[in-house]
């Protein structure tokens, strides 16, 4: 995954608070989110072109280079992923302006910069001279349809989000083999007889998953900082926790999450 925090200025009627800060703060802020940012910002919508992908190829092979170290040389440490961040005015492209008021680079631009277009001929004038500024007669055929090479863009097989192996729900899984939950079962022989914990009961539970899921490696329990206030601490005795063993080395498992 490649963020890009676009920044433009404006949300609906004030500036936005990334957008405002100090470019060195916001950098820094990032980074301490554990983050690579790389800033793309500019006006010119050739020159953001070519810096835009610029950065994407940086960004893409950075990614190579950590998934690459991870699978084939073995560096376990956490990495710093790239991210990018895109500057533009608001409204970039858009009518500068609209009766005398600024459009681009204003909050005026965040939804819709001028209405009325159907009895205004001077808003309708704008409207299309805004429209014809994206040359439609370079993208699109005498039909109205895409021409080939903005056609032959789009992803096809397994490269369509609809079909990647990776969004698709069902192409990557494996059957998920749950311990037999009554062996789990809390005996109450009669009202008010036990006493137990739920949770406590279900870390005994997802204990027992993940010692049968090492070798399958398709179970992830995320539980960043609540695991042993919920209870769940018994899952420590299979995973890697702080001081203990690790009987079940390079588990990956499904997820379950706590907090």
């Amino acid at each position: 995954m490649l963020p890009v925090l676009h920044l433009n200025g404006y949300k609906i009627a004030n500036p936005t608070v990334l957008a405002r800060i100090p470019e060195a703060e916001l950098v820094s802020l990032l980074r301490g989110y554990g983050w690579e940012p790389l800033v793309v910002a500019g006006s010119d919508p050739e020159q953001m072109h070519q810096l835009m992908a610029a950065i994407l190829d940086t960004c893409l092979d950075r990614i190579a280079e950590i998934q690459d170290s991870a699978r084939t040389g073995g560096i376990t440490a956490r990495p710093v992923w790239p991210m990018a961040v895109l500057r533009t005015p608001k409204g970039w492209t858009g009518p500068k302006q609209i009766d005398g008021h600024a459009v681009e680079g204003s909050w005026r631009s965040h939804q819709v910069p001028f209405a009325d277009t159907r009895t205004n001929p001077e808003y309708l004038e704008e409207l299309l001279r805004w429209m014809l500024s994206y040359r439609p007669e370079e993208l699109f055929d005498e039909n109205g349809c895409p021409v080939p090479q903005i056609a032959d863009l789009h992803p096809r097989g397994s490269r369509r989000m609809s079909a990647n192996p990776h969004a698709n729900c069902g192409l990557l899984l494996q059957p998920l083999r749950l311990p037999d939950w009554r062996s789990h079962a809390v005996d109450v022989p009669r009202p008010g007889g036990s006493v137990a914990e739920a949770t406590r009961v279900m870390g005994q539970f997802l204990r027992d998953t993940l010692r049968d899921k090492a070798a399958s490696r398709n179970m992830r329990q995320f539980s960043p900082d609540e695991n042993n206030s919920n209870r769940w601490q018994d899952v420590l005795e299979v995973t890697a926790g702080p001081g203990t063993p690790r009987p079940c080395p390079g588990t990956t498992t499904w997820l379950a999450v706590a907090g």
